[in-house]
């Protein structure tokens, strides 16, 4: 599995348009911000960066039934992106995964109770740094989802991460559809959790395939000649 990260806050989108689809610029270009500009475009320069790495180039792409992009010609490889604030994520690997970054902010009690489950929102409330807990929530959780190809369509009551004192034991628990109780996944994904940038940000990707890997800082520079 390969794990790429990169700032995109110095990216000059007029010098790298010609390297990006003409559908992602179309996307692009509906944004009123160029933070998020920058983002949309960023993605997929990450993303032509990290197919490369594994000897794809020119990639075509399609979706599937819930709108998630997969690579026509090559239906073994499967890759995720994700972005916060001044960063893009990529995740490439033999099997569906999912990744997910997201810029550690002040952390609300009353969103994690509204929004996780009760175990969850109980681990948070107990954390001696809340903050960091619930973006280890939130991004253990968005990766999953996104693992599982349902992406927002996977409701958040049903299924709930389980982390063990140590940190050291993450499982998921869905739920019964016949009992409605919540039970441990027959088949547990593998999940990987990262503090990155001084922990400025946290970063998750879940997989079905083992996770070996550790993100990658990518720098714009690095792109020249391999997207």
């Amino acid at each position: 599995m390969l794990i790429y990260y990169m700032d995109v806050s110095n990216l000059d989108i007029n010098q790298t348009r010609c390297a990006v689809s003409a559908d992602r610029l179309e996307k692009a270009d509906r944004y009123i911000h160029l933070k998020d500009k920058k983002l949309s475009i960023g993605a997929e320069l990450l993303l032509k960066y990290s197919l490369n790495q594994v000897g794809i180039s020119n990639p075509a792409y399609d979706y599937d039934e819930y709108g998630k992009p997969f690579l026509e010609n090559h239906p073994q490889v499967h890759f995720n992106l994700s972005h916060s604030e001044d960063y893009v994520a990529c995740a490439v690997s033999d099997s569906p995964v999912g990744v997910d970054i997201e810029r550690v902010q002040d952390a609300s009690l009353d969103i994690a109770r509204h929004y996780f489950f009760g175990s969850e929102y109980q681990h948070i409330k107990n954390s001696t740094n809340r903050e960091r807990t619930f973006f280890q929530f939130w991004v253990l959780k968005e990766s999953y989802m996104k693992m599982t190809g349902l992406g927002l369509r996977l409701g958040l009551d049903e299924f709930s991460i389980n982390i063990n004192s140590q940190g050291t034991d993450i499982q998921v628990k869905t739920r019964n559809d016949i009992t409605g109780k919540m039970e441990l996944r027959e088949k547990q994904p593998e999940f990987g959790v990262w503090s990155l940038v001084g922990g400025e940000y946290m970063l998750a990707v879940c997989g079905e395939g083992k996770i070996d890997s550790n993100p990658e800082l990518i720098i714009l520079d690095d792109l020249k000649g391999k997207i």
